[in-house]
């Protein structure tokens, strides 16, 4: 942990949003993309405690903390792998899941908790885009049709847009 009292300087914020007005003429998505810099204070916020309570609230067990200290490093593809590990499907989870990890943050005891949910969308839609993963929509959950699967290899899954287009 880079900062042990990084909960203290960076004050909790969530990602952007469109206002009702923009979003009730699309159905695109309305949460704005966290930026890197965002991410990595947001982070920095994890106070790294001795027993991560986020780990065991979180559905699919996420490793936060850990990945956690890599954004804060900015190291977003070891990120994604330490992501990955645990989760299948990141760049959905990072938007449809209702983040019961955020609520069992030790620092909510206090302060606002860490905000866990936004950085893994960050981590997914970044770190995912580099490796070869396009992130979009939900729907679309491999734009490019390429999904990063393990170091240096990568898997051909189908373009979701192309095949509820083609028929």
């Amino acid at each position: 942990m880079q900062d042990p009292y990084g909960f203290l300087r960076h004050p909790r914020q969530e990602a952007g949003k469109q206002t009702v007005r923009q979003r009730v003429r699309h159905w695109r998505e309305y949460v704005r993309a966290m930026p890197e810099s965002q991410a990595a204070r947001q982070a920095r916020r994890c106070m790294d405690c001795g027993t991560p309570y986020c780990h065991r609230y979180c559905p699919v067990h996420n490793l936060i903390p850990e990945w956690n200290e890599l954004i804060t490093e900015a190291h977003w593809q070891r990120a994604y792998q330490q992501l990955d590990s645990t989760n299948n499907f990141p760049e959905l989870t990072g938007r449809l899941c209702p983040a019961p990890c955020e609520d069992a943050c030790t620092l909510r005891r206090a302060d606002q908790p860490v905000t866990i949910k936004g950085i893994e969308r960050a981590i997914a839609d970044r770190a995912g885009n580099r490796v070869g993963c396009g992130t979009s929509p939900a729907g679309e959950a491999t734009a490019s049709g390429w999904r990063w699967s393990a170091p240096g290899q990568y898997a051909k899954v189908a373009n979701v847009h192309a095949l509820s287009t083609n028929g």
